[in-house]
């Protein structure tokens, strides 16, 4: 080749580097990315909060000052769910413990509903007024919760940790401001269900007693799809008023089913008035309570030996259960109540405590996202919360992933519980049952 012609092919060859790093071809080069809509929050599985659906006066930074971040909540401090009523003191006990975030001091402000939905209304309609709220956190009951619901959505503010099961509470598509606290309903039918199948096999007969609202509607609901499912045989069933003063002639009336399993599906001073009734007749079922009947020193104590092998899917640590003495979380909790004066087996106090703890995470993780602590960010932390809850059994997982998972509690455990000289406890009859990510999003 001539000394031209290697000038000519290099310069060739060069033209044609330079002409592929820079690229001539439309169709080749990269799409430029849009650029986000501001107005968009991203919660996980196609599920979004669009701001623009907010009230005109709509404050992102309400509730959130210089000192404070604000939180509201309604429940029972009278009727026979009072001993619910103070898990929000519990909560501000724990921030009192745990210190500021982002340098501010978060409060708690709490009413009493009686657990009449009519009154939940009420007391958030006028916190929303006059308080000065970032949002509400650990609302007690149902039809309390759905009393106020479309309200908050509607108006773009956040309502964290109900404090009920009902499936609902997974629906980021539709409800993005509404959270759960607690194993949904349909999941703790769905371990009941083949807890029974399981002990006492195809055609074993169940007796149902179940609140009569929303609460005791899914459960009772969700049992009996299983049931069916399983080979079970429902063979009673009654309904509660959630006022009523005692449910145990609807106890004798179940009794004379002498079915195998009585499902109390209810909460409060109901469960151990259920269970002290069957202990006072001939009928021997096994006990299946609903996890909100957890609680040792409220529900269990009054009643002694008469409590002796109740059964329920738990997924939380009690401070009076003798047999968790050296736990890390129960120390950590009784230490700090005791230091703060409060008895750590009174009330529910101590479950204040295990709530805190998430929302503490929550705050935590909004105030690393651009713009800190406000409610959008409060909605993407939570809808995106992923940590191991020192208060629940095993230290399971707290996590949601939007609309791909929307439920925080899907780990629990079947236990007994005894009574002897040596305490009160729950034992464990299986291994941790875990459907983390498998519970997927309400209505699907």
């Amino acid at each position: 080749m001539s000394k031209l012609l290697r000038i000519l092919f290099g310069l060739f060859v060069v033209f044609a580097l330079v002409a592929s790093a820079c690229g001539n071809d439309d169709d080749d080069a990269p799409e430029p990315e849009e650029p986000s809509d501001p107005n968009i929050v991203e919660l996980g599985g196609g599920a979004v909060i669009d701001i623009t659906e907010c009230p005109s006066e709509w404050d992102n930074y309400q509730g959130v000052t210089d000192s404070e971040i604000r939180f509201g909540s309604s429940l029972p401090r009278s009727g026979a769910l009072a001993g619910f009523g103070t898990i929000s003191d519990g909560v501000q006990l724990y921030f009192d413990h745990v210190g500021p975030i982002d340098g501010r001091d978060v409060v708690m402000v709490s009413r009493d509903d009686g657990y009449v939905p009519a009154r939940t209304l009420t007391n958030v309609e006028e916190m929303i007024d006059v308080e000065n709220l970032l949002g509400f956190a650990g609302i007690l009951g149902s039809p309390n919760n759905l009393a106020v619901h479309d309200l908050l959505n509607e108006n773009c503010i956040p309502q964290l940790l109900n404090l009920t099961g009902l499936p609902e509470w997974g629906d980021p598509g539709n409800y993005p401001w509404t959270t759960g606290a607690l194993m949904s309903y349909e999941t703790e039918s769905r371990v009941w269900c083949q807890h029974v199948a399981d002990e006492l096999g195809t055609g074993a007969t169940v007796a149902i007693l179940s609140l009569g609202n929303d609460a005791g509607e899914a459960w009772r609901v969700a049992f009996n799809e299983c049931a069916t499912g399983l080979g079970l045989d429902v063979v009673e069933e009654i309904q509660h008023d959630p006022q009523a003063d005692s449910v145990g002639a609807d106890v004798i009336n179940l009794a004379a089913s002498d079915a195998d399993v009585l499902v109390v599906a209810s909460s409060g001073a109901f469960c151990p008035q259920a269970v002290a009734t069957v202990a006072s007749l001939p009928w021997e079922p096994m006990v299946l309570v609903a996890n909100g009947c957890q609680s040792i020193s409220l529900f269990w104590v009054p009643i002694g030996p008469l409590a002796n092998g109740v059964r329920l899917v738990n997924t939380q640590k009690d401070m009076a259960d003798s047999s968790l003495a050296d736990d890390e979380w129960v120390q950590f909790v009784r230490g700090a109540l005791d230091s703060q004066g409060v008895d750590p087996e009174a009330a529910s106090h101590a479950l204040g405590y295990i709530f805190g703890e998430i929302l503490h995470e929550v705050l935590l993780d909004a105030a690393s996202m651009d713009g800190g602590i406000n409610r959008t960010n409060l909605m993407r932390a939570m809808w995106q919360m992923d940590f191991d809850s020192r208060g629940a059994i095993g230290n399971s997982p707290r996590a949601m992933d939007g609309a791909n998972d929307s439920y925080m509690v899907e780990a629990g455990r079947i236990e007994e519980l005894v009574v002897d000289a040596d305490g009160a406890r729950w034992v464990p009859i299986s291994d941790v049952i875990d459907y983390e990510g498998e519970t997927g999003t309400f209505g699907q």
